[in-house]
């Protein structure tokens, strides 16, 4: 019986196809892994940080601060055009819990952005127990992120439920396991690359 040899050219041009195969499992894993929406924690933090970008986070993040599940609450991303006063109209919620209660950042661009903003207000405030509130699907990426930004703090999971469209999980789960792979390269590399 012949033995086969080794074709590199024959891998190559499988390459794709396992890729897709490893991208594809990952991508079901991912989805059977996000994180259920959760209730109010009984657990006290030090601040609620709000991800901005998507519908019920807002809400959701002041519902927490009603509850008193922490003092302060930063809303990071905030576009530079918005005022308290809208947001306070925007919810319905009485414009003394805004003024007391919520910074709004305004530097974020994006989920590194977001952490780097927010590990500045937190520091800032001596806060190390912080409620993060965003998306279902974009909850693993920004705990990876936060978790790189600020090793000191502990980090409880807030999701609000996106409804899960499948391209916005998609698009999520490929900038997730970049996000992951990202975890080897130095810190510079690291925000300039993700």
């Amino acid at each position: 019986m012949k033995k086969r040899r080794f074709a590199p050219w024959r891998f190559l041009l499988r390459l794709p196809l396992y890729l897709g195969a490893l991208w594809a499992l990952g991508f079901a894993y991912y989805v059977v892994q996000l994180p259920e929406v959760a209730e109010i924690p009984a657990m006290e933090a030090d601040a609620i940080i709000v991800l901005t970008g998507g519908a019920g986070r807002l809400e959701a993040g002041m519902t927490l601060l009603q509850q008193k599940t922490a003092e302060r609450l930063l809303l990071s991303g905030v576009h530079p055009s918005v005022e308290m006063t809208e947001l306070s109209a925007l919810t319905g919620l009485d414009m003394s819990l805004f003024n007391c209660c919520v910074d709004l950042g305004r530097s974020a661009r994006n989920t590194i952005g977001n952490a780097t903003e927010s590990r500045t207000w937190a520091r800032s405030h001596g806060f190390r127990r912080l409620i993060i509130v965003t998306a279902d699907y974009h909850m693993p990426r920004s705990l990876v992120v936060f978790r790189r930004a600020m090793p000191e703090a502990e980090f409880i999971a807030y999701p609000v439920n996106s409804g899960r469209p499948v391209h916005l999980l998609a698009k999520e789960y490929t900038k997730y396991v970049f996000t992951v792979l990202g975890q080897v390269l130095p810190d510079k590399a690291y925000e300039q690359e993700t």
